[in-house]
């Protein structure tokens, strides 16, 4: 039969050559007929016999079926200003991180949601409400009710994945609920800049397909466990989460940077970060040489004084190479790792330390307990959370959304904002409003609410300081500077 099954092939074509000599045309379309037909029947044969692409596609259907279940679609409705009857609808994914009814996705698909409905695999909906979120890593975390939940599994962090590695990503592009892309790992370590100048990037790239509407589903290995979470598609356009459409480059948030953050809002509602206290700059091929050092890492261009660093020993040009055994080659490796540490706890830093004089240097281990991130002094921001207590340092010791009454008991037309009810003693911005003014607008944008207010000073450096209008308690308008002071 083997021998038979090898030569077939070959007398078909030996024949049908001689046919062609000999007996015609017609005669020749029935041999190649008869030739096709073999092998098909060939083909078939074996592609029933075992191979590995049925084990391939039998793999591919437990992966589903395990994952889909902890997958979830989600419908965030947002307030469309000055008019209450409308709401424009944000849709995007998620995945279950317990049996506690814990929701994991973006921050940017829920954000300044006033209502969030939660769909779950089996097509039941439940509302679901914000527990806290990390708008610098572009995580939140949901509560749903609990019960007849499927969690999805996670993957370990001692087991890392590599380039070449098996994804899988699931979500709900453009809306096809409940969908499933496969690819392999691209690249580690991405930074693009979607986040802005205080975001946190470190993301897998893979060429699993990502659309919007994937945003916040999980993004699992070839044991269906999760890896990472999808959360930005690379289209050429700088600064975008959801615009354009699937180009080859999609990017995940690791799940180690996932971890810390979640584990955080579920235990206190928000996010502590770690403070290194030193400046990384990338280290180029003429810096290394410079230093007489082989590898990859990040310089240290400056250490702050009264930072943690400084106190254990870290010096200016020293070059990181590891944090905690975790190789480091880039700043937002850098930044990322010591960003998903709570203040508090001990980064060994692996570094180098080059002996300028001579192009020499020697490796050494330093142990760093890391300080607390202060997001308005470090980073000239407001905090994802807590931004209500960090109002004071612009100079406002109490505020609260404007309302008609107040309007009427100063005698003034009512203007939306937000009223200033006490301002700090000594401040810059006591010095030039009064107890009674409303914020109108902050940049030109118009201010209706506290909550609106907070979201746009977290958009700006405070720092350098942003234009307020302001509706006086004679009813003048004016335009003040709001900004931390040094």
């Amino acid at each position: 039969m083997r021998r038979l099954n090898g030569y077939g092939p070959s007398l078909i074509v030996l024949v049908t050559a001689m046919a062609v000599l000999f007996l015609g045309p017609g005669v020749v379309q029935k041999l190649t007929y008869k030739q096709t037909e073999a092998r098909m029947i060939q083909a078939s044969l074996r592609l029933g016999e075992g191979n590995v692409l049925a084990q391939f596609n039998q793999a591919f259907d437990d992966i589903a079926a395990l994952v889909e279940p902890s997958v979830v679609h989600i419908n965030a409705q947002q307030p469309v200003a000055d008019r209450r009857s409308m709401t424009s609808l944000s849709t995007g994914s998620g995945w279950i991180y317990d049996d506690e009814g814990y929701v994991v996705t973006n921050h940017h698909v829920v954000r300044d949601a006033g209502r969030i409905e939660v769909q779950l695999f089996t097509g039941e909906l439940r509302d679901a409400e914000i527990v806290g979120f990390d708008q610098t890593t572009d995580i939140a975390v949901l509560k749903i009710p609990p019960g007849r939940l499927h969690s999805a599994e996670r993957g370990s962090l001692a087991d890392p994945i590599r380039q070449g590695h098996l994804v899988f990503a699931f979500g709900s592009p453009f809306d096809f609920r409940f969908s499933m892309s496969a690819g392999i790992v691209s690249g580690k370590g991405r930074h693009v800049d979607v986040l802005g100048r205080s975001g946190y990037e470190n993301f897998i790239q893979v060429d699993a397909a990502i659309n919007p509407g994937n945003s916040g589903g999980p993004l699992t290995d070839y044991r269906g466990r999760v890896i990472g979470m999808n959360t930005a598609i690379a289209t050429g356009r700088r600064n975008s989460l959801e615009e354009g459409q699937f180009a080859g480059i999609g990017l995940a948030i690791p799940l180690d940077m996932i971890e810390p953050v979640v584990r955080q809002i579920i235990e206190k509602g928000y996010v502590e970060k770690g403070l290194l206290g030193v400046v990384p700059e990338e280290l180029n091929v003429s810096g290394a040489q410079r230093f007489g050092f082989i590898g990859t890492g990040v310089l240290i261009g400056g250490v702050r004084g009264d930072g943690p660093a400084a106190a254990a020993g870290v010096q200016t040009y020293d070059i990181i190479t590891h944090v905690n055994e975790r190789k480091v080659s880039t700043t937002a490796q850098l930044r990322s790792i010591i960003s998903s540490m709570e203040p508090g706890e001990v980064a060994r830093l692996a570094l180098y330390r080059p002996d300028l004089d001579n192009q020499t240097g020697e490796r050494i281990t330093i142990d760093v307990t890391l300080d607390r991130l202060d997001y308005l002094r470090d980073t000239g921001q407001l905090p994802p959370q807590q931004s209500r207590n960090h109002i004071r340092q612009l100079g406002i010791a109490r505020m609260r959304t404007a309302t008609e009454e107040d309007a009427a008991r100063l005698d003034i037309p009512f203007r939306k904002g937000v009223t200033v009810e006490a301002l700090v003693d000594g401040s810059e911005l006591a010095e030039e409003i009064p107890v009674g003014t409303t914020i109108v607008t902050i940049m030109d944008y118009p201010v209706t609410d506290v909550d609106e207010l907070l979201a746009l000073l977290r958009s700006y450096n405070l720092r350098a300081g942003v234009s307020a209008g302001v509706v006086l308690p004679d009813g003048e308008y004016a335009k003040v500077l709001m900004r931390v002071q040094p």
